[in-house]
């Protein structure tokens, strides 16, 4: 039995909660749909933009941190307070999953750099090189994942290797033996809440990215290939 803790690190819009609640929520169901719950995991979510921790460190044998329109290398106080704890969890050894946001705010703890991208929005379904040295199997030439995000890992931390790779990101994902998984894309996304999302922003989003996002959302995506990278990932490292 693994017991996962879900550090939401958002509150969705207003006008998308009551269809789509939380990604807390998405992850519960992405990892569902991937069998955890036959196998026995306990997820738990906390949201921690409220700062609501769990009490203790070893209420949980490994920790899951959710995507986020906010800064991971913001000065705003529970995000520095969250950086901290991933430091800590890193310490105790805890495994550690981080998507979108959770993926640049690992990378800016632990020793690499987060920043604002001069690519400007990643949006849509991206296709991404895998690294031949991955640790899952089977491992395919490339994947594709649901991307929105402004902010890219701009440097991996030290030990870490990379996963994930394209011309827009070159920092797509990586893991920290036994120890990390970090992964920019969304596989906890569906294309209704990316289309629910593109269209909550609209106006504040570059007219010809929004249309090429909204374009590729008919392209298949590999979420579910990646939340099952996920549970293996959890299952070899606790």
């Amino acid at each position: 039995m693994v017991k996962l803790a879900i550090l939401d690190t958002d509150i969705l819009y207003d006008p998308l909660q009551e269809k789509f609640d939380s990604y807390g929520k998405m992850f519960k169901d992405l990892l569902r749909s991937v069998g955890v719950a036959d196998a026995g995991w306990e997820l738990a979510v906390y949201p921690v933009i409220s700062g609501k921790f769990p009490v203790s460190p070893d209420d949980h044998d490994a920790y899951l941190i959710t995507g986020s329109k906010y800064d991971s290398f913001s000065d705003e106080e529970w995000i520095a307070q969250l950086r901290d704890y991933v430091r800590e969890l890193y310490q105790l050894g805890k495994p550690m999953v981080g998507v979108c946001f959770g993926h640049q705010l690992l990378a800016h703890s632990l020793g690499g750099h987060t920043d604002r991208s001069d690519a400007g929005w990643g949006l849509g379904v991206m296709a991404y090189q895998v690294n031949p040295q991955a640790w899952f199997t089977p491992v395919p030439e490339t994947v594709s994942l649901i991307a929105s995000h402004q902010d890219q890992v701009k440097k991996l931390p030290p030990e870490a290797q990379l996963l994930l790779s394209n011309d827009f990101c070159p920092f797509a994902a990586f893991h920290i033996p036994e120890k990390v998984l970090a992964i920019q894309g969304h596989p906890e996304f569906t294309v209704d809440y990316t289309r629910a999302l593109l269209d909550y922003r609209a106006e504040k989003l570059p007219a010809d990215a929004l249309g090429k996002a909204r374009e590729s959302l008919a392209n298949p995506h590999n979420g579910r290939l990646v939340g099952q990278w996920i549970r293996e990932f959890v299952e070899r490292a606790v």
